[in-house]
């Protein structure tokens, strides 16, 4: 019996799947629609069938990149407080450095006015600071406006950081790392979070 043909949106998702995957090996600034077309399987018209242009091309493959970022950062909640932490730094900083362009690109879209990229970045940061406010409850730490305030500042941090790494880095990564994750403790007495509460017990 022969396959059923792919929906128009299966279509798509095909094409930014292997979009993302090609980006493993091309920078994304020379990830061209020919070139992933050819390795579809499919025209290049239908490709400016499903995404108009270059720049809504680009502006798909951007948004798929940082969905799926959102998915990995959401930590482990079967670790330890400590553990689903350092996962969290880890994952983000991972992915940043296998692709700083494609991170800098959603960041400087978001910044300029792209309200789909906009959306899409402040769900990234939305989320994981909920991910991390839900951590924290298992320890007794109440979520508020400061708390949240805190850990939102605390992933502008990490981004400084991890970018200002791949340019120059003048430290080992695991140490980068290490100064990421220690920020978010740090940042924990200032918002409020009594000196008391014992994050080794989460």
């Amino acid at each position: 019996m022969p396959a059923a043909p792919r929906s128009p949106a299966d279509r798509r998702a095909q094409i930014l799947d292997v979009a993302m995957r090609l980006l493993d090996s091309v920078p994304f600034e020379q990830l061209s629609m020919d070139q992933v077309a050819a390795e579809a399987g499919v025209s290049s018209p239908l490709l400016f069938h499903y995404f108009k242009n270059k720049h809504g091309f680009r502006n798909a493959v951007l948004e798929a990149s940082a969905t799926e970022l959102q998915r990995r950062m959401t930590p482990d909640t079967s670790l330890p407080l400590p553990a689903q932490l350092r996962a969290g730094v880890e994952t983000f900083a991972e992915a940043v450095i296998a692709h700083p362009a494609i991170y800098l690109a959603v960041m400087r879209m978001a910044g300029s006015g792209d309200d789909g990229m906009r959306k899409i970045y402040r769900g990234m940061r939305r989320t994981f600071t909920q991910e991390i406010g839900r951590a924290l409850a298992q320890v007794g730490v109440s979520t508020t406006p400061a708390l949240e305030a805190a850990i939102q500042g605390w992933q502008a941090f990490m981004e400084e950081i991890v970018l200002s790494w791949v340019d120059h880095p003048t430290m080992t990564r695991s140490e980068m790392i290490d100064l990421c994750e220690r920020g978010l403790y740090c940042l924990l007495p200032a918002a409020g979070v009594d000196h008391s509460i014992r994050l080794e017990d989460g």
